[in-house]
């Protein structure tokens, strides 16, 4: 059998064979066969058989089918869509879709040949150019993280190659305190 296939049975083969023991002492049979499930998947995003996300979404769609968190449809399934509904996890996953936008689009590195023809080609003030975005696009973005890794990065990793073409030493400089600038 090919690699790829015993990566894909790999973690259906320990969900079930751990399902088929019987569940240790002191652990209720509910709990053991959450518990299988839990290594199957677990094996599944370290094995990567599938993508990260559909191994995740396919371990929550298991345990709500079979009802392994709460005995009633109902409440299976408004706990498998409960983490779906915090905004924060949104907010986070908009900035990361705008992040792709800026990568794809090529808007990231419009955005970094602006900089650095408004505020010039010194790395202090690209330093200073990169925290008045920050300042400016606060307001209208609250979490920090989607801010710095999701708005500011793509844009960021886009201006040293402008500034110092042809220097790997110098665009690696320059990025890092470019971005411990946005970070911090």
């Amino acid at each position: 059998m090919r690699t790829s296939g015993v990566r894909g049975l790999a973690p259906i083969a320990v969900g079930l064979g751990l399902i088929l023991l019987p569940a240790p002492g002191g652990l209720s049979d509910a709990a053991w066969r959450f518990f299988a499930l839990f290594a199957g998947t677990v094996t599944a995003l370290v094995l990567e058989p599938i993508p990260a996300a559909a191994a995740g979404l396919i371990g929550v769609s298991v345990a709500a089918t079979f009802r392994l968190v709460d005995p009633s449809p109902a409440g299976s399934a408004r706990w498998a869509l409960s983490g779906f509904a915090n905004t924060t996890v949104w907010l986070i996953f908009a900035a990361f879709v705008l992040a792709l936008g800026y990568e794809r689009s090529g808007l990231g590195r419009r955005l970094a040949l602006l900089m650095v023809r408004a505020i010039g080609r010194r790395p202090l003030g690209l330093g200073y150019a990169v925290a008045l975005s920050d300042l400016l696009l606060s307001p209208l973005t609250p979490s920090n993280t989607a801010r710095s890794a999701g708005t500011l990065f793509p844009v960021i990793r886009q201006i040293p190659p402008q500034v110092a073409p042809g220097s790997a030493d110098t665009q690696r400089r320059l990025g890092g305190y470019l971005a411990w600038t946005a970070f911090a």
